[in-house]
């Protein structure tokens, strides 16, 4: 692997200095204003905001108040949901790279594929983005057509970028499946063949693996990454949500996460493979309570919280720069809730040297989660449907908890990845 050329837009040089784990938020189509009100309240825990290309003109405010703030503002061009027949949607269609039908692997040959290579470059850089999610698709593993398709766009994506002049970041990203990760020839030979891709930065998006990731898949997936940071750039996991998004930042797997608000924190694309059947009502957010490591409808959350006194004071938000009105505000205003409460976990991890965060995490996410689950699940006085539910959670966790405590004894030996660069004040200034 060392013998390989590795190619970078920006000398290391020039590049911002690493502060902290990196965490990033991927906004959906109702999530703009509470993100414009967080980051005016002066957030900071927050790396930047992904911004799919088809809601660019829906949150243009927020794309240029994260850029003025100094955040990254980074362009997901949707290529990979194109490349199926279910998720290549009528909105996507219509962006200038699109097609009526999804894309196959011909639509970015020769001349079409450096045609759209310029399309995406130019998109980002007429809207303010500073950095760019490579045009990729999801893998099913290394001999799989898509991956040397890729590797030439996001070659020809970081030429164009180039030679724009411009300074926007270039990510590969990178989808498959995790039976692809949890085999070391197959994932030995994907790292090998994406080390011919121009990128600053891996993005890890592993099917089936976020917030209700077992232990084993966490195990699996901590393993495997330290064969990505042998390239030698940020690898940031893509998707990944709840203990699971905070143990693989913990253990050094990953320089950062990323994640939607309450939604997107797992990667599935089972959704795109079959057809959308008729949708009841829109996608609400969801409560997030973070001693329970769980994300649950508003309803069940302030159905909960009000069982009892003391189920309230063991759950309830009691960060008063995060709910000034305690448990009333967790509920109104879920999406600023989970969002502060999460940079604040990163931030504890991020303030903890890295040979005791491990340590840490075990000791007062793990362990903690577990005792109050346990705690709050043996409580009578509680909805049925939600007190089997804590029980499910009960024995995930406990078993959470036993695999985790074995991994802890080896991560001093282990290495750890990048950490992402924070965007400095001024660096998007000309």
């Amino acid at each position: 692997m060392s013998s390989n050329v590795i190619h970078l837009l920006r000398p290391r040089a020039q590049r911002p200095s690493s502060l902290g784990l990196g965490f990033y938020v991927r906004v959906g189509r109702n999530d703009h204003i509470e993100m414009m009100n967080l980051i005016a309240a002066g957030e900071r825990g927050i790396f930047g905001f992904v911004i799919d290309a088809h809601n660019v003109d829906r949150h243009r405010e927020l794309i240029t108040e994260a850029q003025r703030r100094d955040f990254d503002v980074i362009l997901d061009p949707k290529t990979q949901p194109m490349g199926f027949p279910n998720g290549n949607t009528e909105s996507l269609a219509a962006m200038p790279w699109g097609l009526e039908r999804h894309h196959n692997v011909t639509d970015f040959d020769g001349a079409e594929g450096q045609r759209r290579a310029a399309q995406i470059v130019e998109f980002a850089a007429t809207n303010g983005f500073t950095q760019i999610l490579g045009p990729t698709h999801v893998l099913s593993g290394a001999n799989d057509p898509w991956l040397r398709r890729d590797i030439v766009m996001m070659n020809w994506t970081g030429d164009r970028i180039a030679s724009s002049g411009t300074d926007i970041g270039l990510i590969y990203s990178l989808a498959l499946p995790i039976r692809v990760l949890r085999q070391s020839a197959d994932r030995r030979a994907v790292i090998a063949a994406i080390s011919d891709a121009r990128c600053d930065a891996i993005w890890l998006k592993v099917e089936n693996f976020g917030d209700h990731a077992t232990g084993e898949k966490m195990a699996a997936y901590i393993d495997a990454c330290r064969d990505f940071h042998e390239r030698g750039v940020p690898v940031v996991g893509d998707h990944v949500g709840g203990l699971p998004g905070l143990g693989v930042l913990a253990f050094g797997a990953v320089g950062g996460i990323a994640h939607g608000v309450t939604l997107q924190q797992t990667f599935k694309t089972s959704h795109w493979r079959q057809p959308r059947g008729s949708q009841v009502g829109g996608v609400t957010w969801r409560v997030y309570v973070p001693q329970l490591d769980m994300l649950l409808k508003p309803r069940v959350a302030e159905k909960l919280l009000g069982t009892s006194p003391r189920i309230k004071a063991l759950c309830g938000c009691r960060d008063t720069h995060c709910c000034p009105h305690g448990v009333r505000d967790m509920i109104d205003r879920p999406a600023r809730h989970a969002m502060y409460q999460r940079a604040r976990e990163v931030e504890r991890l991020s303030a903890t040297p890295q040979s005791m965060r491990a340590g840490r995490y075990l000791n007062e996410s793990v362990r903690r989660v577990s005792d109050v689950v346990a705690c709050v699940a043996a409580m009578a006085a509680m909805d049925e449907e939600l007190q089997q539910s804590l029980r499910k959670k009960q024995v995930e966790v406990s078993r959470l908890r036993e695999t985790i405590a074995h991994l802890v004894d080896g991560v001093n030996t282990a290495s750890f990845a990048l950490t992402p660069p924070r965007r400095e004040a001024g660096q998007g200034d000309k």
